[in-house]
């Protein structure tokens, strides 16, 4: 099989693996945009190898397949800035829920200790 070949039909499969997981609710638009567009963009690269070769050449590099592992190595140097980020938010949001709990949870032990001391029963009436 050519290569040309390999890479789109590669690329067709992983963005119709992608759409599934989202039909199926198992993965969210917002964390698929980045798969969806880069199986979009391999298919591109691989059907339009000429607009590669052109490109490569601009950006200086001496063969394509150079060009290539760059936008690669970008990409995935993208994504893990991108999971760094979503990752950091996340500790802080779980630092807050953390922080909300402990605050109901001495609320609750107030009222129940209200209640058991008779104070409670007052403001209920």
């Amino acid at each position: 099989m050519e290569s040309k070949t390999f890479a789109v039909l590669t690329a067709l499969f992983i963005f119709f693996l992608i759409v599934e997981m989202i039909r199926r609710q198992r993965m969210t638009f917002k964390y698929s945009f980045f798969w969806l567009s880069a199986s979009a963009a391999t298919v591109c690269l691989a059907v339009f190898d000429g607009v590669v070769k052109k490109i490569s050449s601009l950006a200086g590099f001496e063969l394509p397949s150079n060009f290539i592992f760059f936008l690669f190595i970008a990409g995935v140097s993208a994504l893990g800035l991108f999971l760094s980020v979503y990752i950091n938010e996340q500790s802080d949001r779980t630092e807050k829920l953390a922080q909300s709990l402990g605050l109901l949870e001495n609320q609750l032990r107030n009222l129940r200790q209200e209640l058991e001391a008779g104070k409670g029963r007052q403001k209920l009436s």
